[in-house]
């Protein structure tokens, strides 16, 4: 009950803000990162705290409420729901870090985060701490985070059994300007790089605790585990931006003409056709998306951590969603003929960011092998091959 209050509760605030999302869709685009009245819309909701530990205020929302914020969002605007939904990251901190540690940080409120954990950088031991170098890739909404987390190895300990992650002021950071892309342009998804800067040891955590879902602050989400807790967010937002194509496609098709002579589309068999296979495509990847991770959700509650293959089947569930998210989209672009490729037809924005939320390494094709491997019993099966 308190899941499905919280849920309605969140979805209403989207909603709230949807028209100004909507309208500036195109201006963050431009701007290459949410404009400052789309940021300003945000933070005056809960959504940067959904997935928060409770007890440093948060809202330690379940998987299934997070697809749905994060699906409501995307459908408005594909970039809005992808930098929201990443600068909601302080759950790694703020589970994750010393509580000593997210006492001090959080006493003000629930920052917003952004970075990446890949161990893209070098931190060398020092006294009370690390010196960190390196440059990471693919940062959404770092323009807008007070704090950037990063990943990195031990100098000499290669191996990713040693790796940490650390946290820093985004002031000590270095954004490079290189987000010129096609797809999912208003999420500002920079380079950053950090140059010889002392990280406290109480301002890092291993690698590997993310992923085992040793957390020492919050409950059963924030010790979901990789690539679990990343799930909901790769399902979230390619279904919604799947259904705004599909909406869209069965507003123009009343009005939009084809053939020689021309004949209104919603009236042609093949098109009819195709929309109906399309809506069930979809609506069965959010069903079975749903309820896997429903029940993923209540063996985690009553079991702790999904173990490495049920971590596999959730990083496949994702990658799922996500082609079938992208065949969907392609089906309604397609429809549109030529009008489609103009930018204010929003199919083509649509088109764009699918395709570029499947680039993400999360729900590469390798996702199905790794499952493969579990079900197969292989020795070195690994969920994040």
């Amino acid at each position: 009950m308190q899941d499905e209050l919280l849920r309605t509760e969140l979805l209403d605030e989207v909603e709230s803000i949807a028209p100004i999302l909507a309208q500036h869709a195109a201006a963050s685009e431009k701007l290459g990162r949410l404009d400052a009245p789309s940021m300003e819309a945000v933070r005056n909701t809960r959504l940067l705290r959904m997935y928060c530990p409770r007890e440093l205020g948060g809202l330690e929302a379940d998987p299934v409420t997070a697809v749905l914020v994060l699906e409501a969002l995307a459908r408005i605007d594909g970039s809005a729901g992808w930098t929201i939904g990443i600068l909601g990251s302080s759950l790694f901190p703020g589970g994750y870090l010393p509580a000593t540690t997210t006492r001090r940080i959080f006493a003000k409120g629930v920052p917003p985060v952004a970075g990446s954990l890949l161990p893209k950088g070098q931190a060398k031991p020092v006294a009370g701490g690390y010196r960190v170098n390196g440059r990471w890739p693919f940062a959404s909404g770092i323009h807008h985070a007070h704090w950037v987390l990063a990943g990195a190895f031990l100098a000499g300990e290669p191996g990713i059994s040693g790796a940490r992650w650390i946290m820093l002021p985004q002031s000590q950071v270095v954004i490079h300007d290189n987000w010129q892309v096609s797809g999912l342009k208003g999420t500002g998804s920079c380079d950053f790089s950090i140059e010889d800067v002392f990280v406290p040891e109480e301002m890092t955590s291993p690698l590997m605790d993310l992923f085992r879902g040793n957390a020492v602050t919050g409950g059963t989400l924030v010790r979901l585990g990789i690539p679990a807790l990343l799930a909901p967010f790769h399902i979230g937002i390619p279904l919604g931006i799947a259904r705004r194509a599909l909406d869209e496609i069965t507003t123009q098709a009343i009005e939009k003409g084809r053939g020689l002579p021309p004949s209104l589309l919603h009236s042609q068999p093949h098109f009819q056709f195709a929309l109906g296979k399309a809506e069930i495509e979809l609506a069965s990847a959010r069903a079975f998306a749903l309820n896997f991770l429903s029940d993923l959700y209540a063996e985690a509650q009553s079991y702790g951590t999904p173990p490495p293959s049920r971590q596999a089947e959730a990083r496949a569930a994702a990658t799922y969603v996500t082609e079938v998210a992208q065949r969907v989209t392609g089906v309604a672009f397609q429809a549109a003929g030529g009008g489609a490729l103009f930018d204010d037809n929003p199919l083509q924005r649509c088109y764009r960011d699918v395709l570029a939320a499947g680039q993400h390494f999360a729900v590469s094709h390798m996702s199905y092998q790794a499952l493969g491997q579990f079900k197969l019993n292989q020795p070195d099966a690994n969920p994040m091959l």
